[in-house]
């Protein structure tokens, strides 16, 4: 019987395809992987599909400059500062200190401006400045579940030790309150780079096991779909 539930394509080529036919909306998912794996290009390429479908989109820089995304986005042929000056897409920095604050403020941001797509680059950054491993899970949790309130669909980026299979987010506790999780890999084998994703978590999906193939082409990315067997 096919879902009913309101599902929100990624834009990626083959991703969908994982999980049902997109992330349900609404949902917060935790987008994981090391450096390098190709975050903020999944990210971009996410809000990008937004912006084409005509939904007011935001991007919350903890660490780079919006220009700078802005210029990386372009290398795909993606103008955001296009849609930036038609009001349909937000592209802001926010110092990782004023976590308290910026919760508050994301929350009338994202009601007032009727945001449908959100990305917050990264949420590691936040553990620099609690320091705590408590508070850093307090906060994480109250971020997570103010986001659920306004019915925007967010992914959360997470910086992750490379070689620690077993973890998933910095804190331990971003894969237990996000309702989704996909992880990205990034492997280096002589002069080849091979990219992998999964979806290891997709609250209300039927999904997908196991890592598939992750490109990087001139359009940006594409997976490879067409195999594994779906979780139980």
């Amino acid at each position: 019987m096919p879902s009913t539930i309101n599902r929100v394509k990624t834009g990626i080529p083959g991703m969908d395809k994982l999980m049902e036919g997109g992330i349900p909306e609404g949902s917060v998912v935790l987008l994981s992987g090391g450096a390098g794996c190709g975050k903020t290009t999944f990210s971009c390429q996410f809000i990008m599909e937004g912006l084409d479908k005509g939904e007011n989109c935001l991007y919350i820089t903890l660490e780079e400059s919006p220009e700078d995304i802005k210029k990386d986005a372009l290398q795909f042929g993606w103008d955001l500062g296009k849609h930036e000056s038609s009001g349909a897409f937000r592209i802001m920095y926010y110092d990782p200190f004023e976590l308290k604050e910026i919760i508050t403020r994301l929350k009338d941001l994202i009601t007032v401006n009727k945001i449908k797509r959100l990305v917050i680059d990264s949420i590691t950054l936040f553990g620099l400045y609690l320091k705590e491993e408590y508070n850093i899970r307090k906060e994480l949790y109250h971020l997570v579940a103010a986001l659920k309130e306004t019915g925007c669909t967010a992914l959360l980026l997470s910086e992750v030790t490379e070689g620690d299979s077993k973890k998933f987010s910095r804190y331990g506790v971003e894969e237990f309150v996000a309702d989704g999780v996909i992880v990205l890999y990034y492997m280096g084998l002589g002069e080849g780079i091979f990219r992998n994703v999964e979806v290891r978590k997709m609250r209300r999906t039927k999904h997908k096991n196991g890592m598939f193939p992750l490109s990087l082409e001139k359009n940006g990315m594409k997976v490879e779909a067409d195999m594994g067997s779906f979780n139980s």
